[in-house]
């Protein structure tokens, strides 16, 4: 008698697989938004005095030393990009230099369309990085400080105007408590989608300059 094993793969729950996703895009957006300033910054600057320089040659190494940060910036975006589309982004073929002299060298980055890409996404990048940032930083607030707002709020000046209050709910402790229990469930039935559309738009604006 022949027995055939199967080997079944237990796929995991919807809930795992959202909360997984939830995670995965939240990480994205917040450890990207620091990069994104340091990148903008730095490019930005080297840029600007590359060319301002330029006349007098000086601006030459500037220019070529600013295109190689934003590769390194480039090729740490794309390492962490695939998380949130699914597939890694392929490192681009840079233009070599005819021959190992110097101005052969600085003349291929220079003329290398895919190392100014490079530079315009670090510069351009603080933009998506800044309202994904934001709007994540926001609805993970309005979770968390929705959620725990029982036990904090107490601790709160007693002469503050809590916004139940404005929208003519009342001032009692318990009414507070509801209502910002109310807000941060909607904040929670709305964070993976929110939280997916910033890590999208990110991703998606690192893709079409990478």
């Amino acid at each position: 008698m022949t027995t055939t094993q199967i080997d079944t793969q237990l796929a995991p729950a919807p809930a795992v697989r959202a909360w997984g996703r939830l995670v995965t895009d939240t990480r994205y957006v917040l450890t990207g938004f620091p990069p994104a300033v340091i990148a903008f910054s730095a490019c930005l600057t080297g840029f600007a005095a590359g060319a301002g320089l330029v006349v007098v040659w000086i601006g030459v190494p500037l220019l070529v030393a600013t295109l190689m940060l934003a590769r390194g910036f480039a090729a740490a975006e794309r390492a962490r990009v695939g998380a949130v589309l699914g597939a890694a982004l392929p490192t681009p073929s840079y233009r070599a230099a005819k021959s190992a002299t110097m101005p052969a060298r600085v003349l291929a980055v220079l003329s290398d369309p895919q190392s100014w890409r490079d530079l315009a996404h670090a510069v351009l990048r603080l933009a998506p990085s800044t309202i994904a940032f934001s709007f994540v930083v926001t609805w993970w607030a309005g979770v968390l400080g929705g959620a725990t707002w029982a036990l904090w709020g107490w601790a709160l000046p007693s002469d503050d105007v809590e916004l139940p209050e404005l929208l003519g709910f009342g001032d009692k402790y318990g009414t507070i408590v509801i209502f910002y229990l109310a807000i941060a469930a909607v904040f929670a039935v709305t964070l993976p989608a929110v939280t997916r559309w910033a890590a999208t738009l990110e991703a998606r604006f690192a893709k079409v300059l990478l």
